[in-house]
């Protein structure tokens, strides 16, 4: 039974007392690090469905703008080209990151 105020000496001798309490203090910091990245991943889930409305809202308004294309002048069609080829370089650059493109298979396929 160890007397309160005093450390145990084997402990102390074989370094135990001062690897639990370094592994406390990395649990902490580990803690820490989790609610940090637990943020950092509700801030990306929100600006990732922030840009996938956005994209479906810019779609579906070409459509119906293609769908109008008859009737647009040549500037208004102009107008239409350049921005189905800007989202069109735009989805390009961003990539297939979560494999929704149904022209791109994964790997191996």
């Amino acid at each position: 039974m160890a007397v309160v105020g005093v450390g145990n000496p084997l402990r102390d001798l074989l370094g135990i007392t001062a690897l639990e309490r370094r592994a406390e203090r990395l649990e902490r910091r580990t803690e820490r690090t989790e609610k940090k990245m637990a943020k950092a991943k509700e801030q990306l889930d929100a600006l990732s469905a922030k840009v996938d409305d956005l994209v479906a809202d810019v779609r579906a308004a070409l459509e119906k703008l293609e769908a109008d294309r008859d009737s647009l002048n040549p500037d208004a069609q102009a107008a239409l080209d350049d921005l189905s080829a800007k989202l069109d370089s735009f989805d390009a650059e961003v990539g297939d990151a979560d494999g929704s493109d149904a022209d791109n298979p994964p790997p191996g396929f």
